[in-house]
């Protein structure tokens, strides 16, 4: 990745982050120009970073006004974009925030087949660690909805290991603020599950995260979340309230945009005025509690649970000691149900992990470990395939590299080798999905294209585009002096007018055409050979 390139990659990831902090209207109306000058450079990898950056935005914000239109509808484009890519790690990201916003609308079966799958993917070493380390915050973000915290701190302990090798955006912020975050949700759902002790113990671990996480480089509105869910823990462990300091610290997290602490908050505060016995007080607090709204918060339920407490008093009547035994043995019934999703969770993590491991496993007998190019077993198995499918037409191009041995002589293999890895990447750069690109071994490579609306002219065009990229490629950056050409064989089956009568391409029969075609250009010294004898999908040559 050329330098540019990687400053407008680590960029879009600037612009990730921004968009969930206090500067996230600056971020976002930086979005599109950022946008327009990836795709106009032809990278990728960075429009996709930067369409998740708008997506997070509108999961997080869903009432900020001017959001780009990515949110909810072209979330499942994205993906499709990321898969096209080959990047795992950032289909992950994708399938992650996929997984938040179904959270949002209550799909929780799409939450977990997304979750599950974007951790699987993640598992992936030879992925870059920033993708990953941002990857394992998203999902988490949308795991936490599901209340499995224990599932959350395996998923911050993977994404704190891969920080220190994340070059350009610093993720151990967020890590650390969403820690704290964790063990403060975690605490207060064991509260209401009638769990002291253990709520207890998991405050003490947030009291014990907030030092650490305040000495990373927070944004505003992040320190200040994190400095307010340590007050939130001082008020449940016994610390006075001091209304004049909570009232400030509320109107601070109100001023920078905050939607998720502040409930959290509000309510420590009705709890802890009704546990010192400041009644009036505490009713008052809790009369303006309601659910938390943000779409992520893993304690949602939390505010409602406290302003029932509190409204009930101290000595309440016989019907409301009813209430409250029902509402306790729906606590635990809730808390069963939440344990018996984060089996469900590690299940279903476990299945995909499997699934994953052995797309691995297949990709690696069908891959050419030198080019990243499908391998010869590939190319068989089309020639071999009796597929009863609807015909398409196709178009076979047959490539040998022209006195590559010369090169190995003149260079060395290591350099021969750096040139066939190049070529691969310039194959792979040619083709489209659907298309395949092939090393057969040695220095000769197939293309295979399968196409709809194929046409001999638009298959000439393609082949055409190829010859162009091999003559503009700057191989004398691999040594001094080199110069690298191909020669090319073409075979073109299209439909016939009478489609009742087509079958599927005769593969056997087009690949000797295109060898007959490549040998005609290796013999005469041109480039480009196509055949152009009308080969129809199914029926027979004129000859």
């Amino acid at each position: 990745m050329d330098v540019s390139r990687r400053a407008a990659y680590l960029a879009s990831y600037a612009l990730f982050e921004a968009v969930q902090s206090e500067q996230h209207a600056t971020a976002l109306a930086a979005l599109p120009a950022a946008r327009a000058t990836a795709q106009a450079r032809g990278w990728p990898e960075v429009t996709v970073v930067l369409d998740a950056a708008a997506a997070v935005h509108a999961i997080t914000r869903p009432d900020t006004a001017g959001r780009p239109g990515l949110f909810p509808a072209d979330l499942d484009a994205l993906a499709d974009r990321a898969t096209e890519l080959e990047a795992p790690a950032l289909l992950a990201i994708v399938l992650g925030l996929r997984a938040l916003a179904a959270s949002s609308v209550g799909d929780t079966a799409r939450l977990m087949a997304d979750g599950s799958r974007a951790v699987a993917l993640l598992d992936d070493d030879d992925q870059p660690p920033l993708d990953r380390c941002t990857g394992y915050v998203v999902v988490a973000a949308a795991f936490n909805t599901l209340r499995v915290w224990e599932l959350l701190d395996e998923l911050y302990a993977r994404a704190s290991e891969l920080e220190p090798l994340c070059e350009g955006p610093d993720q151990s912020a967020a890590i650390a603020a969403n820690r704290v975050l964790t063990k403060v949700e975690w605490a207060v759902a064991l509260l209401e599950n009638g769990d002291e002790t253990a709520a207890r113990h998991r405050l003490d671990q947030a009291v014990a995260a907030v030092p650490h996480a305040l000495t990373q480089a927070l944004p505003p509105l992040w320190r200040r979340d994190v400095e307010a869910l340590s007050v939130v823990a001082g008020l449940l462990t016994g610390a006075a309230v001091d209304p004049a300091a909570l009232a400030k610290l509320r109107q601070q997290l109100a001023d920078e945009g905050d939607i998720e602490v502040g409930p959290l908050l509000d309510a420590a505060t009705a709890l802890a005025l009704s546990r010192a016995g400041q009644t009036a007080e505490a009713a008052a607090a809790a009369e303006q509690l309601a659910p938390d709204s943000s779409a992520s918060s893993g304690a949602r339920s939390f505010p409602l649970w406290v302003r029932a407490q509190v409204l009930s008093g101290p000595s309440p009547s016989v019907a409301v000691r009813a209430q409250q035994d029902h509402a306790a043995l729906l606590s635990r019934l809730r808390w069963e149900s939440r344990l018996a999703v984060l089996v469900a969770a590690r299940t279903q993590i476990a299945a995909e992990r499997r699934r994953g491991e052995h797309d691995r496993l297949s990709h690696a007998v069908n891959t050419d470990p030198l080019t990243g190019l499908h391998n010869r077993r590939t190319f068989d198995a089309w020639l071999d395939r009796r597929s009863p499918s609807r015909p398409r037409p196709t178009a076979l191009l047959l490539i040998d590299l022209d006195d590559f041995k010369a090169v190995n002589d003149t260079h060395g293999h290591d350099y021969g080798d750096e040139v066939l890895r190049r070529f691969g990447r310039l194959l792979l750069a040619a083709v489209r999905p659907g298309d395949l690109a092939v090393r057969h071994g040695g220095d000769e490579f197939a293309i295979l294209l399968e196409d709809e609306h194929l046409t001999l002219p638009a298959a000439e065009q393609r082949a055409a585009d190829l010859v162009a990229a091999i003559a503009a490629e700057p191989w004398s950056e691999i040594a001094v002096g080199l110069v690298v050409g191909a020669s090319i064989g073409m075979a073109v089956a299209t439909e016939p007018a009478d489609l009742a009568a087509a079958r599927p391409v005769d593969a056997a029969r087009l690949y000797r055409a295109a060898d007959a075609a490549l040998y005609k250009a290796k013999r005469d010294g041109s480039v480009l050979v196509v055949d152009t004898k009308p080969h129809l999908c199914g029926l027979a040559d004129a000859g």
